[in-house]
């Protein structure tokens, strides 16, 4: 057996082993300790390939790892658990080869079920094909198997070239790991919050949704009034968390320092850039258009918008970097809709903005040359217009998440559930937009300001239909025809 398989798997010698692992030595030393909910969201009793997607330096090895380490105390063989880092394999023959020895090597020991975990599998040109003639030759009976990428093109379809192998039921296999919802942010640092979550069963996404859509309707649950007692230290958190972001090394470094080192930010830029350069990227034209669409954050843009503020000549090559930004995490797409049909305006102006404020304070200081990143995240916090800008993005984020956890599915596609709105001709506009039923559109506009007048009410007013949400800096009030909410309870229910 190549030596590399038992480096990366120390636990066979011994299952006490896991503690020594660097990524559990730096879980268990972190002063923020952040256990992901799709945790538990994986069922290691069937057979089922999982893929595990997300961006770069959100926690997936750490995540593996803490499986990793449940597996070994629940008492399961610790032989029976296989990792391997893809970085270190040039093909999809190499793939095989590893897999297949360890499959061999573990033949001898009799286990009852096998768990296979393949860190980094993008990395791995047409690593598929390897895993193809395993499942087709019956090799991985009685067999998990978790596969990560920070790619989310080619894992998603790469993994679509094994349908009915996959060991598919109803739930999605396809999980995605981003950062931090606010939600998480905040339960993980207020043992308070996360105690009041537990006693009214908010761990329950539908109850949640049920919340959130109650809302159209003007029902405020008792458990809304409730949180408002926390109202004031729910703005303290959405502070930090506009700092800070979803990403646990941020928040870490933020709360041990009070501050972020710039080796963070650049940790999390230069793993991007290696991801881009893989594909054939040009990092000169990801900076200019990455620019480009920070100084236009909120506002509607087209590609040629985009193109006039770079060097590159067609709108196409803009719209494909863009659409890898997204694949990569970076980057969210917001469509305009069409009230007729209920659906996206693929050739009408977008919107773009940044899954997370950390990857949105990274890229901003990459592309402006700012040397000292964590005082330019202050700066720009510092100015109410942009801060409300990076607000309106954190909401976008989390009504996504919103939407795929009322529709989850290994196909689900943001466009056809969350949009902006523009009235023809010009005007009034809405911010946000959700389909949750085949003929129901509901409005959501977003007001980060210490006053809402009457005024700020019009775009609402003007959208078809009687119900809407308008989300306040600090105003709660079911008064008028609208509920108002402050954002950070808002958030928090997500």
């Amino acid at each position: 057996m190549d030596h590399k398989i038992p480096q990366h798997n120390p636990w066979w010698r011994d299952p006490s082993e896991i503690s020594n692992d660097e990524r559990i030595k730096e879980f268990e030393a972190a002063t923020i300790q952040w256990k992901p909910r799709i945790k538990y969201y994986i069922n290691f009793d069937k057979d089922k390939i999982y893929t595990l997607r997300g961006p770069r330096q959100v926690g997936k090895t750490t995540l593996i790892k803490l499986l990793i380490k449940d597996l070994l105390a629940e008492g399961k063989d610790s032989k029976s658990i296989f990792y391997y880092s893809c970085d270190l394999v040039a093909n999809e023959k190499e793939l095989f080869e590893v897999i297949n020895e360890y499959l061999d090597w573990a033949l001898t020991f009799q286990l009852d079920r096998k768990y296979i975990f393949l860190d980094e599998i993008s990395s791995v040109k047409n690593w598929e094909k390897g895993l193809k003639h395993l499942v087709d030759a019956g090799i991985l009976k009685n067999t998990s198997v978790i596969l990560t990428g920070s790619h989310s093109i080619d894992i998603k379809h790469s993994i679509e070239r094994l349908p009915g192998r996959r060991g598919e039921g109803e739930e999605p296999l396809n999980k995605i790991l981003l950062p931090m919802k606010f939600a998480e942010f905040a339960e993980t640092l207020n043992p308070a919050i996360r105690e009041l979550f537990e006693k009214n069963d908010l761990f329950q996404s539908e109850k949640r949704r049920n919340i959130i859509f109650g809302l159209f309707d003007k029902e405020i649950d008792p458990v809304l009034s409730l949180l408002r007692i926390y109202q004031d230290e729910l703005d303290r958190l959405l502070e930090q968390y506009l700092i800070t972001g979803g990403v646990p090394r941020s928040i870490n470094d933020f709360f041990s320092k009070n501050r972020i080192d710039n080796s963070i930010y650049e940790l999390y830029i230069r793993s991007l850039i290696g991801d881009l350069a893989r594909w054939q990227f040009q990092e000169t034209y990801v900076k200019q258009i990455l620019r480009s669409i920070v100084s236009k954050l909120t506002t509607n843009v087209s590609w040629q918008s985009i193109v006039k503020d770079t060097d590159i000549g067609s709108h196409n090559t803009v719209s494909r970097y863009t659409e890898s930004l997204v694949d990569s995490f970076v980057l969210n797409i917001l469509y305009s809709v069409d009230i007729v049909r209920k659906n996206a305006c693929f050739k009408k102006e977008k919107k773009i903005y940044f899954q997370d404020p950390f990857i949105f304070h990274s890229m901003r200081s990459w592309v402006t040359g700012l040397t000292d990143y964590f005082n330019g995240t202050q700066s720009y916090l510092d100015n109410p217009e942009d801060k409300s800008k990076l607000v309106e993005s954190v909401v976008e984020n989390h009504l996504v998440r919103l939407m795929y956890n009322t529709f989850p599915s290994d196909v689900f596609a943001p466009h056809e559930h969350v949009f902006y709105w523009k009235k023809s001709g010009g005007g009034k506009e809405v911010d946000f937009v959700l389909k949750p039923g085949e003929n129901e559109l509901l409005p959501i506009e977003l007001k980060f300001q210490n006053k809402i007048q009457k005024s700020d009410y019009k775009g609402l007013r003007t959208f078809p239909g009687r119900k809407g949400i308008m989300l306040s800096k600090n105003r709660f009030d079911v008064t008028g025809n609208y509920a108002t909410i402050p954002v950070s309870l808002f958030l928090l229910i997500i």
